[in-house]
């Protein structure tokens, strides 16, 4: 499993950033693609986007033994799952 496993309770999302960065950890990372909206736990989440990783479909950044997702790389991850 990934480095950025939740370690303390595995069903809680931290509390929602009011603006989220430009480097994201995979946590915030699905929060900003509202996947603690939608039923996932955080380490469900993470599962989720290490599925779009593998598949090609989302890129990540991958330094210090940690894995990040720069921001506008996750929007154009949405801007092609968007439906024209």
């Amino acid at each position: 499993m990934d480095n950025q496993t939740i370690h303390s309770d595995e069903s809680s999302w931290p509390q929602r950033p009011h603006e989220f960065p430009d480097l994201m950890t995979p946590v915030e990372a699905a929060m900003f693609l509202r996947l603690d909206l939608i039923g996932h736990t955080p380490n469900a989440a993470i599962r989720t986007l290490n599925y779009w990783r593998e598949k090609g479909y989302l890129k990540a950044t991958k330094y210090a033994k940690h894995v990040w997702y720069l921001k506008d790389e996750i929007e154009r991850f949405l801007k092609n799952k968007t439906e024209v």
